[in-house]
């Protein structure tokens, strides 16, 4: 058997490619060949079907456009191109939770603007500041690591933040002070539960470990559990990191989920390798 782990023409690094060699040795381990493949190496004319199959391929990349060309082709992808998007793009993420009476933080999404011309009238953040006060959470629809996320407590900020996105589309959410610099990232592989993390920041609203967090295994409630694994069922995921903030109540309530989550820092804090338990996964299910 042989499969490909489709990774990114431009993200070259110690923390990347020590992921990709995780996966690589889990899939070695079990007598599977694993080529990784940039997405250049790959790309498809428009139209055009890909003749040589792998019998799978792990899509560690956001190409969306290429990820669609290699279903059309018959190649079973994991995670899914339709997952994938869901993931990348906060706003779409959000609605589908929301549809699905999955527990989100109230979210507005903002108006659509364009290159050149930004965000001249504010006029729509007096109709949100009717549902929610300061301060709130200010997402670009497109971040990762918890970059693109600002904690906004005033007006004058807004429009200083607002400035600086430019034309990005963003939404504006309810800031859940009970969970400030912390969450649960609850990894989810076939609609399980493998192993959770306490993440914790003293210096920072975002508990990322890349933004200055710690984290530690952890042994969450059922309830957060449950509802770590319907919100990646909801959205189709074949395996995600799933983050899960706690209400005023010690309640959960999804903060966001990632379809490309960056494991290395579960195996350190828990010593569970969950390239193990994906590489099991994809071969139970071809």
């Amino acid at each position: 058997m042989t499969g490909w782990l489709i990774v990114n023409s431009f993200m070259d690094n110690d923390k990347f490619n020590g992921l990709y060699h995780l996966l690589d040795d889990a899939f070695k381990k079990r007598n599977v060949t694993l080529l990784i493949k940039r997405a250049a190496d790959i790309s498809l004319e428009v139209g055009t079907i890909r003749k040589d199959h792998p019998d799978f391929a792990i899509f560690w990349d956001k190409d969306i456009y290429l990820a669609e060309r290699l279903e059309r082709s018959g190649i079973r992808l994991f995670n899914k191109a339709k997952s994938i998007l869901l993931c990348d793009n906060k706003i779409l993420m959000y609605e589908a939770l929301k549809e699905a009476n999955i527990r989100i933080p109230k979210t507005f999404i903002a108006p659509k603007t364009f290159e050149g011309l930004g965000y001249t009238n504010l006029t729509f953040l007096e109709e949100i500041k009717k549902e929610i006060s300061y301060p709130f959470v200010l997402k670009e629809a497109y971040g990762s690591f918890g970059e693109q996320v600002y904690l906004v407590h005033s007006d004058e900020q807004f429009k200083e933040v607002v400035d600086r996105i430019g034309y990005k589309d963003f939404l504006i959410q309810e800031y859940i002070a009970s969970s400030k610099g912390k969450d649960v990232r609850i990894n989810v592989i076939g609609n399980k539960a493998i192993v959770s993390m306490l993440r914790e920041n003293i210096n920072d609203f975002r508990s990322n470990i890349s933004s200055g967090g710690t984290g530690k295994k952890y042994e969450p409630k059922q309830s957060f559990i449950d509802l770590a694994v319907k919100a990646s069922d909801v959205l189709d995921l074949d395996f995600a990191g799933v983050d899960v903030m706690f209400d005023k109540d010690d309640e959960p309530i999804i903060c966001e989920l990632n379809s490309n989550p960056q494991f290395a820092s579960t195996l350190n804090a828990t010593g569970i390798n969950l390239a193990d338990y994906i590489a099991d996964y994809i071969i139970n299910s071809l």
